[in-house]
């Protein structure tokens, strides 16, 4: 019996398709990403619940051994994220490359992709496209994360959480000016919105809300690739170069020369 990885619901429970629905029935054991979320789901479709397992980022490696198992003997085991398709930012790669490793066969039913749906209805060049996951928290990172996509030829999808959405875009706007930017926010549900602008006007936007609600995800447009920096060169003393790591890994002067100083005292 393989392993299934089933696509669920992004938002609207009617994008569940029937042979979705069909598997969720015969199972087993489901592997969900939160059980909470996934009960949900069984009680709004009328699928008495079966054994859950959680399967989260947390417990990937520990729920590996026993998901095996389920799956050796025969038993129907169903990989569910908390929507969308497991494994693209959410839990499972691990899961799906053991059974590959231990020659057990690994089903898909595909289905609803926030990735896809933010591609189609960007009105953005699809091909070639990358999938970047989510951007990094802190300033210094985050400038060097939009840089390096900048630096890429195609179309580029991030996922971001509504309290970053303004920053990220200010970020985008002020590294590539040119890039047309796609807010996609709470696909296939009740508020969907779905706005396509210069990275600009998008930052202004954004800026002019009170808050952002919802799943977002950008859609990043290809362009011109941002000018290279030309980066001064470094001093030979400790202080100078732990002020310019801080600056490159964002963080403080005081964590980088500490680093440092374990560094040199690993060579001694």
């Amino acid at each position: 019996m393989p392993l299934f990885v089933v696509a669920t619901p992004i938002g609207n429970l009617s994008d569940c398709s029937p042979r979705a629905r069909e598997v969720l029935e015969q199972a087993d054991c489901i592997a969900a990403e939160d059980t909470r979320v996934t009960r949900k789901l069984l009680s709004a479709l009328s699928i008495a619940t079966p054994k859950l397992h959680r399967y989260s980022a947390h417990t990937e490696r520990q729920s590996l051994t026993p998901l095996l198992s389920r799956i050796a003997s025969g038993e129907r085991v169903v990989l569910v994220s908390d929507a969308g398709t497991p494994c693209v930012s959410d839990p499972g790669e691990v899961l799906v490359r053991a059974c590959h490793s231990e020659g057990l066969p690994v089903e898909i039913v595909p289905g609803p992709s926030a990735v896809a749906a933010a591609l189609s209805a960007s009105g953005l060049p699809a091909t070639p496209h990358q999938f970047v996951g989510f951007p990094p928290r802190k300033k210094g990172p985050l400038e060097r994360f939009v840089r390096e996509l900048g630096a890429y030829a195609g179309t580029t999808v991030v996922y971001e959480s509504p309290q970053r959405a303004a920053k990220f875009v200010d970020v985008v706007a002020t590294v590539l000016p040119d890039r047309e930017v796609c807010l996609c926010r709470e696909i296939s549900k009740m508020h969907e919105e779905i706005l396509l602008l210069p990275a600009l006007e998008m930052t202004q936007e954004l800026g002019g809300r009170d808050t952002i609600k919802g799943e977002v995800v950008f859609v990043i447009g290809p362009g011109d690739p941002p000018a290279q920096e030309t980066e001064e060169p470094v001093g030979t003393r400790l202080k100078e170069i732990a002020a310019a790591l801080a600056q490159r890994w964002g963080c403080t002067k005081k964590e980088a020369y500490e680093r440092l100083l374990q560094i040199e005292s690993e060579r001694d």
